[in-house]
C-alpha cells in the first residue's frame, strides 16, 4: 500500500500536516486529527504513522458521505459536521468546502470542551480551505 504523501499532490500533503500539528499543539485533547480524501485515504494526520489512522481515514469518510446523503433526504441544507460522543472522547468529521471532496475527522479525549472543539475544528477547515485554494 502506497504512504499517503505518494498518493496525494506533496503541497496538499504538506499543508495538511502543518495545519494538524498546529491544531493539536493548540488542543491537548486531542489524539488524532486527520485530514482525508473522499475516497477514504489519509492525505496527513497528526501524529504521523498511527497504526489506527488509515481505518479512521476510511471510515470517517464513509461517515462524512453518509450524513451528506441523510441530510439530503431529510431535505436539510449542506451538512458541514457530524459529532460522535462517547463517555470517553469525542470524534468530530468535518467537510471541507472546495474542489477537492475532503474532511477532517478529529479524536479527542472527553476532557475537551465539545464547544471549544467544534469551535477550533471549523477554524482549522477555513485555514484548509484558504490554504488549498492559493
Amino acid at each position: 500500500m502506497s504512504q499517503p504523501n505518494q498518493r496525494f499532490d506533496a503541497n496538499l500533503v504538506r499543508l495538511g500536516a502543518h495545519h494538524l500539528e498546529a491544531f493539536a499543539s493548540a488542543n491537548a485533547d486531542v489524539l488524532l486529527a486527520v485530514l482525508t480524501s473522499g475516497d477514504g485515504f489519509e492525505v496527513a494526520s497528526y501524529p504521523a504513522n498511527l497504526a489506527m489512522t488509515p481505518k479512521i481515514a476510511a471510515m470517517s469518510s464513509s461517515m462524512q458521505a453518509l450524513s451528506e446523503a441523510l441530510t439530503r433526504e431529510a431535505g436539510l441544507a449542506k451538512n458541514r459536521n457530524l459529532i460522535i460522543e462517547t463517555d470517553s472522547g469525542t470524534v468530530l468529521i468535518v467537510g471541507l468546502a472546495g474542489t477537492q471532496r475532503l474532511s477532517l475527522a478529529i479524536v479527542a479525549k472527553s476532557g475537551e470542551l465539545l464547544g471549544k472543539l467544534l469551535w477550533a475544528s471549523r477554524n482549522l477547515a477555513k485555514k484548509l480551505e484558504t490554504s488549498l485554494q492559493k
